[in-house]
This record gives C-alpha cells, sequence and structure tokens, in this order.
C-alpha cells in the first residue's frame, strides 16, 4: 500500500461561465480542439497543451465532409459526359450549394 502523507491533492479551479456566453464558451472550445481544461489554461496563460489533442476540431471535420461530398460530385458530373442529363446536372448544382454552405460554416461565416 503506497505511502499517502502529506500528498493530499489541492482542490480544482471552476468556471462556470454567464448564460448568456456558455454556448460561445462551448463552441470556441469544440472549435479548438482541446479539452475544456487545456482551452482555459491556453487562453488565460497562454501556454501551448503538453500535447497535441486527441480530437479533432471541428474544422476538420467539416473539411472531411466537404472532400466527401467532392467524391460524389465528381461521380455525378462524370455520368453526365455521356448522357446528358437535366435530373444530375441538378443534383451537381445542390451540392455544390451544400458545399459552399459547409465552407462557409468552417470558416465561421454566413453565405
Amino acid at each position: 500500500m503506497p505511502d499517502r502523507t502529506g500528498k493530499k491533492r489541492q482542490s480544482p479551479i471552476s468556471y462556470r461561465p454567464p448564460a448568456a456566453l456558455r454556448q460561445e464558451f462551448l463552441r470556441r472550445a469544440a472549435a479548438s480542439g482541446l479539452s475544456l481544461n487545456a482551452f482555459i489554461t491556453k487562453a488565460v496563460l497562454g501556454v501551448d497543451p503538453p500535447r497535441q489533442s486527441r480530437r479533432p476540431s471541428v474544422n476538420h471535420e467539416l473539411v472531411a465532409r466537404v472532400l466527401v461530398e467532392l467524391a460524389a460530385l465528381r461521380d455525378r458530373l462524370n455520368a453526365l459526359e455521356g448522357g446528358g442529363e437535366a435530373a444530375l446536372l441538378e443534383q451537381a448544382v445542390t451540392q455544390l450549394n451544400e458545399i459552399r454552405a459547409a465552407c462557409f460554416q468552417a470558416l465561421e461565416r454566413k453565405p
């Protein structure tokens, strides 16, 4: 059994953002790709986390979604070359608009 004399852990420091700012705080923390602890430490002290984050940032997930959409669009446009179907062209335009919206969301802008 390990000796625990004098090794009491310090009490944690907690942060409870105001209700009006809570969603913005959580959105920024998620976008950073850091844990809440690492996000607060970096924001307050300017210290980089000791290791790379294990979870992808929101922007990485959106870029992955854009890549999937681009692959599907490429396949549909390749199908258009031979037949010239108007319905396939309409689907391609719709997907381009979705890709555009995802890019704006990744950049935190409105289209």
